[in-house]
């Protein structure tokens, strides 16, 4: 719990730091000179409001986009460097090297498992219709926006843009977890071990999370 705890902490003091850089970027073009005759500036300053009325639900290959991004792209690619750091510095599982290769074996374990837990998530969501892809905040503020990721990691948005307590996002880590303890984990692991390894990643999915509300650039 303590060290679930510390990497929550870690995450949220990230998210932090680029909510900040965020507003001053802001701040700065508000206080740029404009001219009334550039309407470039003015586009520039004053971009439409996205509001949860203009939600669509994707079609099947903006669904597939959706599953590349959150596997292939830095929320999937950064938790999973993570999560293999953490695990270094345990080591765990402690029969593996805790070099270089060590890490690598870590990372590739990390990253094998989001990519089982993202496909049952988006398989799923698929059959049932739901989205299960984050989508930024339409609020403003560091605490509402890190409350949303957070929240996010157990919901999913409807057809008609409700959102809604998500089975898939809560079967799919355990997808990875389980594939992990029986495909490449030591022998010595049993499911209970699954089940632990599922459940921190939650933390690791709420990190993705903060990392696409904050860091990684708008889609």
């Amino acid at each position: 719990m303590i060290s679930a705890v510390k990497i929550a902490a870690c995450l949220i003091w990230i998210a932090s730091v680029a909510a900040c850089a965020q507003t001053s970027s802001k701040s700065s073009s508000d206080l740029s000179p404009r001219t009334e005759t550039d309407p470039s500036v003015i586009t520039t300053t004053n971009p439409p409001i996205r509001t949860s009325g203009a939600y669509r639900f994707p079609d099947h290959k903006q669904q597939f986009r959706n599953y590349l991004y959150s596997t292939f792209g830095p929320p999937g690619l950064i938790s999973s460097a993570i999560g293999a750091e953490i695990d270094q510095g345990k080591p765990a599982p402690p029969e593996w090297d805790s070099g270089s290769q060590g890490y690598g074996e870590r990372y590739g374990s990390r990253f094998t498992m989001n990519l089982t837990a993202k496909t049952a998530e988006y398989s799923l969501g698929a059959l049932i219709h739901e989205d299960v892809a984050y989508h930024r905040c339409d609020c403003t503020g560091f605490f509402p926006r890190t409350a949303h990721a957070f929240t996010s990691v157990l919901t999913a948005k409807t057809r008609s843009g409700r959102t809604v307590f998500s089975v898939p996002s809560l079967v799919s880590p355990y997808a990875g977890s389980f594939m992990a303890v029986n495909a490449w984990y030591p022998s010595r692991y049993e499911p209970a071990d699954a089940l632990r390894i599922g459940n921190m990643s939650f933390v690791f999915k709420a990190g993705g999370n903060l990392i696409g509300e904050f860091i990684a650039p708008r889609r």
